[in-house]
């Protein structure tokens, strides 16, 4: 799955989430994109504001290394942090705690879950989180068990209907340095693993607005 372009002349170090293209006529058209060279948008976007890295909504741009090497570096770590960021921040998070919500909202929540397409999920110290169609529900087994449910069946339950159930700790050091990076939670680590491995999708459209 590719979440945004980036057009560059050169060669950069930047992860396989990003489409990394030379023109503008390879981009993925309707994904936030960043254009590196200041001749490259000199010469397409001749009316551009030197002073702004925003040319229109969803389209920016940055130095080379070569150009100015700081403001390249700054603007490339910002654009990568800023779509992980944006994505995260539209993903709704739940955690399934039966004994604050009350017998209907556990109903509402179980139904969700189990109305989810192809459920991803992760068990990291006895927390189990189930990511799909835009959700992470937080469960808590070792509270599941407290209150007297069978914990490992619920487990199996949730492992049986995930088509990818990530429990082996290597998972979590493969994507300990990203998550670290990024500045995210472990709870997004299957939707950080549906990022890496559904290749053939895109991230629809989404606008970036950049803070001062």
């Amino acid at each position: 799955m590719k979440i945004a372009n980036i057009v560059s002349t050169t060669n950069l170090n930047v992860n396989n989430d990003f489409n990394v293209v030379k023109s503008m006529e390879e981009i993925i058209h309707g994904l936030p994109t960043l254009i590196i060279g200041f001749d490259y948008v000199n010469k397409h976007y001749p009316d551009f504001d030197i002073f702004n890295n925003e040319i229109e909504p969803n389209l920016y741009w940055t130095f080379k290394k070569t150009e100015r090497r700081d403001k390249h570096e700054e603007d490339l770590i910002w654009f990568e942090n800023k779509i992980y960021t944006d994505l995260t921040n539209n993903i709704n998070y739940f955690f399934v705690d039966p004994i604050q919500y009350n017998y209907n909202s556990l109903v509402k929540i179980i139904r969700k879950l189990n109305s989810i397409n192809k459920p991803i999920s992760f068990i990291s110290d006895k927390m189990v989180y189930v990511y799909g169609d835009g959700f992470i529900f937080g469960i808590d087994l070792n509270l599941l068990h407290f209150i007297g449910f069978d914990s490992n069946k619920i487990k199996e339950k949730i492992k049986t209907k995930s088509v990818v159930f990530l429990e082996d700790s290597e998972i979590l050091i493969e994507y300990k340095n990203y998550i670290e990076e990024l500045g995210l939670q472990v709870k997004y680590l299957p939707f950080l693993y549906f990022i890496r491995n559904e290749q053939n999708d895109t991230i629809s459209n989404f606008y970036i607005s950049r803070k001062s």
